[in-house]
């Protein structure tokens, strides 16, 4: 069952991609990279104080569920947390831009950056809320009520970007559109948790939160920077330009990382059920198996990326993204990096562990802040010291960087504390991943790509020439076919949604 939950949320994912692609696409169309560039800021900017409305609960709330712990009062305290939460997310935007501007003398480049904000933090506070929902559905692995919300959420704002860049409604247009969509995402979400169980907030199991949530909030803190801070960085020391070039080819990356994000959703309840019945084998079972699956998946996606970056970014973007080509060519090695640890953090968080959660998220957001430092800016003026100067390569370096620390740092505390060393067939993935470029890198030479079903040809054509070299590794048998044919298997699909989402 796993299998087929972990299926539909890449079924759920590519369609939020492709809907998310076709917003893109308009976008880079119609409108300037300086316009989406300024809502990437003000998205990257409300982001890093969604610090305050995560603080690691949510990741609380998903493991004391999945314990069996009493529903009705595990999402009554929850909501009541999830309330405050939102409330001192809002406070703490509204006192820093107090200080900004009041206390430090600074202010926005434009009056439209800082309005732009201020319709990013509706949508941050609303999706703090709908978190309350979707993290419910989470621990209870329902994974149709949790993901069909955001397909509603996605369809909504793509709908809402096309109107606005086709018709030119300009920046705080296409902020209201990312609102609009989290509205519907809140609604749809609440319908489908009608009828849980819902009794009085319990101090008892706030407590309970607190003592999982404190450590995992460091590293949710860390995560949330991390992601983060090169937008705002590129915007203090280059230009809205820049951030919308850096922002469109990472929200390519970040398809991929979505579908490896919602894989670990589905691992860290089940390690924890596993964990509770004490059953180190099953545990150790799931890691190595969904380390297998990720790494056969993911390998093949990021090797075409990589190399197929300039027709990517010309078919599927627009000419004007073009600077942000060489960021292309690196920033998707943090997917790959992410995807390999996916299964270890699963499992330490399922394991009651999230120290080490805590600390390898927090050692990665020193690494990625410091080069960000180091290399985005030219020169801090202030202090007359002069710095590397890359710009949106620079963030992408420091992003990878630290993933490939914190991909160290987890597998080590995992030989450390288990013994696990890891599954031995990546490197076949890696070494398919490699033979497989090489040939489609000399087939470039041979051909021009300018369309988009020439990009699909090429891609379908890499995706087979790595089967078949994994086939002949052994790597890949009849019983991972039919693995995968059973998990996407439309039927079977169909009928595991209608039954959970009626209930049975």
């Amino acid at each position: 069952m796993i299998a087929r939950k972990s299926a539909l949320i890449i079924l759920i994912q590519l369609l939020n991609g492709l809907l998310g692609y076709v917003a893109l696409k308009f976008v880079a169309l119609y409108m300037s990279p300086w316009e989406y560039g300024v809502v990437g800021f003000a998205y990257g900017f409300v982001a890093l104080f969604s610090i305050f409305g995560q603080l690691g609960f949510d990741q609380a709330h998903i493991k004391r569920v999945s314990e069996g712990k009493d529903i009705g009062r595990c999402v009554a305290t929850f909501a009541v947390t999830k309330m405050l939460l939102a409330g001192l997310m809002a406070s703490a935007v509204f006192i820093s831009i107090a200080i900004w501007r009041y206390l430090l003398h600074r202010g926005f480049e434009t009056p439209l950056h800082e309005q732009a904000v201020y319709v990013m933090l509706v949508y941050f506070v609303l999706l703090t809320l709908t978190q309350t929902f979707i993290s419910t559905f989470n621990a209870r692995k329902e994974t149709a009520k949790a993901y069909l919300p955001s397909l509603v959420y996605t369809m909504v704002r793509c709908v809402l970007t096309i109107f606005v860049a086709v018709y030119g409604l300009g920046v705080m247009a296409l902020a209201y559109a990312y609102v609009f969509g989290e509205i519907f995402h809140f609604l749809i979400a609440l319908i489908l948790i009608r009828g849980y169980p819902v009794t009085k907030p319990s101090l008892f199991y706030f407590k309970s939160y607190i003592k999982f949530a404190l450590p995992i909030s460091i590293a949710s803190a860390s995560s949330i920077i991390m992601t983060n801070i090169d937008k705002v960085f590129i915007q203090l020391f280059w230009s809205a330009e820049q951030v919308g070039h850096y922002f469109a080819v990472f929200n390519i990356s970040r398809y991929v990382i979505l579908f490896v994000s919602s894989v670990g959703v589905l691992l860290f309840p089940t390690i924890s059920e596993h964990h509770m019945r004490k059953d180190v084998a099953e545990i150790r079972r799931v890691v190595l198996q969904s380390e297998r699956y990720l790494s056969m998946i993911v390998f093949p996606i990021v090797t075409l990326i990589i190399l197929l970056a300039k027709p990517i970014i010309h078919i599927l973007l627009s000419d004007k993204y073009l600077p942000a080509l060489p960021v292309l060519q690196i920033l998707p090695l943090f997917v790959l990096m992410e995807a390999l640890a996916r299964p270890y953090v699963s499992k330490f968080q399922g394991m009651d562990m999230p120290k080490i959660i805590r600390n390898r998220v927090f050692l990665m957001m020193i690494i990625n802040v410091i080069l960000n430092l180091v290399l985005i800016p030219r020169d801090i003026r202030s202090l007359g010291i002069k710095l590397v100067g890359l710009g949106a390569e620079g963030a992408a370096i420091a992003t990878v960087t630290s993933y490939i620390i914190g991909l160290i740092y987890i597998r080590f505390e995992a030989w450390k504390t288990t013994r696990i060393k890891g599954n031995p067939k990546i490197i076949l993935h890696a070494m398919a991943s490699v033979f497989m470029g090489s040939i489609l890198w000399y087939l470039l030479k041979l051909t021009h790509i300018s369309r988009w079903y020439h990009l699909l040809i090429i891609a379908l054509i890499g995706g087979g020439i790595y089967i078949v070299i994994l086939f002949i590794l052994k790597e890949f048998k009849k019983e991972d076919f039919d693995f995968f044919r059973d998990t996407l298997n439309i039927k079977k699909m169909l009928t595991y949604i209608k039954e959970e989402v009626r209930g049975k």
